[in-house]
């Protein structure tokens, strides 16, 4: 006869008791589901050659961080030098990569954390809070390893284009205006020659909008992000890329590059047509206030000459400013200043004052600042933080998925492209269809969980009863309608809109 726990004190001692019951309830119906298929498959065309040598057992740490046991047979061939290569078909047909002993889930659930959090924070958890008993050093690799597929697709998609000259699937939208606005941040690095990387970032959208009625705050309209440790060239042909999956350039107005005046973000004119090169008011303004800082009063008379779009007067208050200044350094402060608003005097004042009219509800420039923040730094800059050089990239191209909210949709598609020599296998044996013979042959055998709880002394109390009147509501049998698609298969989901 089994009894509740005595440790069962409270109603959350409780909640948690149940759920540890049902957890092991869960792992033993997988099992089940798993030995059916393995039982219910024939032998793939594709194993022809291939001798069978047997069943093997796996383990597999699930979401409960309880274990889910199964067995499937192994096929073996001898290679030309002599050695065997193995192949394990439910593996291969389940997307289960060899060695890995966590379940898929278990690691979108850790790349997820990871994105937001360190390594250590991650892992500790889903230690304590899940029972999974995962290492930092594992949740590091996954994501690495997510980071990394997505740099491949990434490359993949550059190859395509600028090698073989294909054009890429584009949703082709219209767009008055596409505003791309870039900067760079630094992270300090562990065992490499170099002691910084400049992670680049680019934010491209279509101008702004308000959150609420009450307008106090925007967001950026249809945002998309893309970052990572490269050379300029390879960092535009991805903006390339991006903004060709998105629009038909003959349907774009107007496309305004933003950036603090460096080098690598002028060369976004190589790769867009029309653009429009704007200095960033933020770099813009701090540097007038950090070169000019000896003489408070020239700058504000050089902001208000920016401000009122009177570059006459801003060249006489820099001339003013040399020979104003106290001292050798603050004069070299000055001349870099003016030669530095110089090379971008074309993009020095504000886009919405230009020949060509601003759209109704346009807003200064200087989405990329807020950007680097909330995108890499507050991940990446914390204090005693060091990267790789390919760490970081990886951490970037997640790190930026999870800016235009797809990190968790990306993930599921990662782990469907993890086994890199998957075979096409025969789906009349997949999961969806064998549950679904379980379901209809005998759907209160497999589907219906037993709680022990309801056949003991307990089944009287209050507890029981209404556990009771809650199981005798709905017959299990009204939950499953013969022939009709299954409440457990996965929605479709539309094609996609792309160490610390």
């Amino acid at each position: 006869m089994f009894r509740v726990a005595d440790s069962v004190t409270s109603f959350k001692d409780l909640v948690q008791w149940l759920l540890e019951k049902l957890a092991a309830d869960f792992c033993q119906q997988v099992e089940t589901v798993l030995a059916e298929i393995e039982n219910q498959r024939e032998r793939d065309k594709s194993l022809k050659g291939w001798e069978s040598i047997g069943p093997r057992e796996r383990t597999l740490v699930s979401l409960f961080g309880m274990e889910i046991r199964f067995r499937r047979r192994v096929y073996r061939q001898r290679r030309p030098d002599g050695t065997w290569a193995y192949r394990y078909p439910l593996d291969e047909m389940l997307g289960l990569l060899p060695e890995e002993r966590f379940c898929p889930l278990v690691q979108e659930l850790a790349v997820e954390l990871a994105a937001r959090m360190s390594f250590r924070e991650a892992a500790t958890v889903l230690q304590e809070h899940l029972k999974v008993p995962v290492s930092h050093q594992e949740v590091h690799r996954w994501l690495q390893e997510a980071g990394q597929e997505r740099d491949r697709q990434f490359r993949e998609e550059v190859q395509a284009v600028f090698e073989r000259g294909q054009s890429p699937e584009s949703e082709g939208r219209a767009a008055d205006m596409v505003v791309i606005e870039a900067d760079g941040m630094y992270v300090p690095l562990q065992r490499e020659r170099q002691r910084v990387a400049e992670l680049k970032l680019a934010v491209m959208h279509e101008g702004w909008e308000a959150e609420s009625p009450a307008g106090g705050r925007f967001r950026l309209v249809n945002k998309a992000v893309w970052a990572g440790y490269m050379p300029a060239e390879a960092f535009w042909e991805r903006g390339d890329i991006r903004f060709a999956q998105r629009y038909d350039p003959e349907k774009v107005g107007r496309v305004i590059v933003n950036g603090d005046g460096a080098e690598w973000i002028k060369e976004a004119r190589q790769h867009f047509a029309n653009v429009e090169l704007y200095l960033d008011p933020f770099h813009r303004n701090r540097a007038i206030q950090e070169a000019l800082g000896f003489a408070p009063d020239l700058v504000r008379r050089a902001l208000n000459a920016v401000r009122s779009r009177d570059l006459k007067d801003l060249g006489r208050v820099l001339n003013e400013a040399v020979a104003a200044a106290p001292g050798e350094d603050q004069v070299k402060r000055v001349k870099e200043l003016r030669r530095y608003l110089k090379a971008n005097w074309d993009g020095l004042l504000d886009w919405r004052g230009g020949p060509k009219p601003a759209p109704e509800g346009a807003r200064g420039l200087g989405a990329a600042e807020a950007e680097i923040n909330h995108v890499l730094a507050v991940r990446m800059t914390k204090k005693g933080m060091s990267w790789g050089t390919s760490g970081a990239h990886h951490m970037a191209q997640i790190r930026s998925l999870e800016a235009e909210g797809q990190l968790k949709h990306w993930l599921g598609g990662w782990q469907k492209r993890r086994w890199p020599e998957a075979k096409a296998v025969d789906r009349r044996h997949g999961p969806c269809r064998v549950i679904e013979r379980l379901a209809t042959t005998d759907p209160a055998g497999w589907l219906a969980a037993r709680l022990p709880l309801l056949a003991s002394a307990a089944g009287n109390s209050e507890l029981g009863r209404r556990l009771k009147r809650l199981a005798q509501t709905v017959p299990t049998s009204e939950l499953i309608s013969r022939g009709q698609p299954t409440p457990w298969r996965s929605p479709v989901v539309p094609k996609r809109q792309a160490s610390a």
